[in-house]
């Protein structure tokens, strides 16, 4: 059995290779479309929904809601928590329905949502 080594400069190959993909913002999270899809439907506003629509957050909206991510930072680790309570006030008013409908909403589902928004409310370096 004899081995070739060639020489040179590479030949190309019969498959293309791929392209790299535009970046999209800095990297620190993916497309968001802030639609919420429901497991059973809810009241909002005197309407059955089956879907909220969450817009993004604004620094306003975290000084007149609060913040619903708190850090740990007393940790070797800092790690995020949730308030649930400023968590359910915070999708209520981004998906502007009352915090009576988001109170409905199946346990998965809001935590479904309460992670749609994690990264609005957390630093880049917790997003990866």
């Amino acid at each position: 059995m004899t081995e070739t080594t060639q020489f040179g400069p590479p030949q190309p190959s019969a498959e293309p290779s791929p392209q790299p993909q535009a970046s999209k913002g800095n990297g620190a999270a993916p497309a968001w479309n802030g639609k919420l899809p429901l497991r059973k439907k809810v009241v909002a506003n005197g309407e059955d929904v089956d879907v909220l629509n969450f817009r993004e957050p604004t620094g306003g909206d975290i000084e007149r809601v609060g913040c619903p991510i708190v850090l740990s930072v007393f940790e070797a680790q800092p790690k995020p928590i949730y308030d649930g309570a400023i968590m359910t006030l915070m999708m209520a008013h981004l998906a502007g329905v009352p915090p009576s409908t988001i109170r409905q909403l199946d346990p998965r589902d809001w935590q479904n949502g309460a992670m749609m928004l994690f990264h609005f409310f957390v630093p880049d370096q917790f997003i990866t």
